[in-house]
């Protein structure tokens, strides 16, 4: 066949390689990124410095660069666009209902209500009075969180009694896109999991499972996503008919879709679904575990292509480990070559810069960094991820220096 040229939204660091391997597999790159100096656009064939959301914008562009065969979001703000552009070009996609359902917490809770099995109460609220009657109605403890966001865990919050009703739903508020509802759901109790799935014509393929460890209460952020989960054949069977029928309810047809759920004693419950790879490292992570480039796929689906590999072909580990220092002000970061050049390691890096401040850990953007570790199973990429965050350090302006292991809380959570 001749290169089919795709539209990628989004050009941040993280997409590069995906980028890259979309061009290795024959695909001809556009990339949009409003931010003229995105690395994922230097590594396209087209860069296309303009706003995601600007459909008017790129389909000017695209047209006048010679057309395009499909379209896929990187990112969570371009799951939208992407079935805008496709709808108004005739291109092979989700539907636009779809897409909405998709990117509102609360559109997917409504769809789920019939998935009792994998499904839990939950109430829409507008004002601070409102989410004092549905937290009277549903019962401590509740998660609030944004109806609509950019991701990242963003206004996310766990309530246990009445007196945090205020800051809760004040952090939602805050962490979600202007005209976003806050969304309160009953809390569920488990093991918190993420998985990587392929869809085509209906039909759902859980790539790889992911087993999260999470920070201290009452922010829930991942400091570790270790694959494969420790799920038992008949757990993960579970996990497979929970996402077909996820999926399903959404009215996702076709792509890839991230979803978050808590195994429990009675099951699998759903927390929410990206249609979309999950975010930074996790398409490159589900390659390497699975045998599956999930990215690649997801192009061809969206040129109308069938997948080439559609279910797993390995099980390998993988251990995406996030930098957790203590807040201060940064005088100097040591990532040794010992840890960048090590085979296990996929990618490995500090977020922030000499001069800037850490803070408390309330959402993914107060992460200091990750370490990207890789092995034949769970525990080699689980040892290269520790030996890693023993060696990588931060020298504060008070003259402190931590490692990235030192926190023994989260040192213990990801030992457990």
């Amino acid at each position: 066949m001749h290169s089919k040229r795709i539209l990628i939204l989004g050009g941040g660091r993280y997409n590069v390689p995906s980028i890259r391997a979309a061009r290795e597999a024959g695909f001809f790159t556009l990339v949009a990124d409003r931010n003229a100096d995105a690395p994922g656009l230097i590594v396209a064939d087209k860069p296309i410095p303009i706003d995601l959301n600007d459909c008017d914008s790129l389909i000017e562009a695209v047209n006048q660069m010679g057309g395009i065969d499909g379209v896929v979001s990187m990112a969570e703000v371009g799951v939208r666009a992407a079935a805008n552009i496709s709808a108004r070009l005739g291109l092979p996609s989700i539907s636009e209902q779809s897409a909405a359902n998709a990117t509102s917490k609360a559109a997917m809770r409504h769809c789920w209500q019939s998935l009792t099995e994998y499904s839990t109460d939950f109430e829409v609220v507008t004002t601070p009075a409102h989410a004092e009657q549905a937290t009277r109605k549903l019962g401590v403890p509740l998660i609030f969180k944004p109806d609509r966001s950019f991701g990242g865990s963003r206004g996310v919050t766990r309530v246990n009694a009445f007196d945090e009703i205020a800051a809760a739903y004040t952090a939602a508020k805050s962490g979600g896109l202007p005209v976003s509802d806050v969304v309160t759901e009953r809390c569920i109790e488990g093991t918190e999991h993420s998985a990587e799935v392929l869809i085509w014509q209906g039909n759902a393929s859980v790539l790889c499972i992911g087993q999260k460890i999470k920070s201290l209460l009452p922010f829930r952020v991942d400091v570790s996503v270790q694959y494969p989960a420790r799920l038992m054949p008949t757990k993960q069977a579970k996990v497979s008919d929970m996402a077909q029928r996820a999926v399903n309810a959404l009215g996702l047809t076709q792509g890839v879709a991230h979803i978050e759920f808590a195994y429990t004693d009675n099951g699998p419950i759903l927390f929410e679904l990206g249609a979309r790879c999950g975010g930074g490292h996790t398409p490159q992570i589900a390659h390497h575990v699975s045998g599956v480039n999930e990215f690649v796929e997801a192009c061809r689906m969206a040129c109308g292509i069938p997948p080439s590999q559609f279910t797993p072909t390995a099980n390998r580990g993988a251990d995406y480990r996030f930098l957790i220092f203590p807040p201060g002000e940064i005088e100097s970061i040591e990532i040794p070559l010992s840890v960048t050049d090590h085979d296990c390691v996929l990618d490995v890096g500090i977020t922030l810069q000499p001069g800037n401040s850490i803070g408390p850990l309330h959402s993914t953007s107060d992460r200091a960094g990750f370490l990207v570790a890789t092995g034949e199973n769970l525990n080699e990429a689980a040892a290269c991820a520790d030996r890693g965050c023993q060696q990588i350090s931060i020298r504060y302006r008070d003259g402190s220096v931590h490692h990235a292991s030192e926190l023994s809380e989260f040192r213990e959570l990801t030992h457990s």
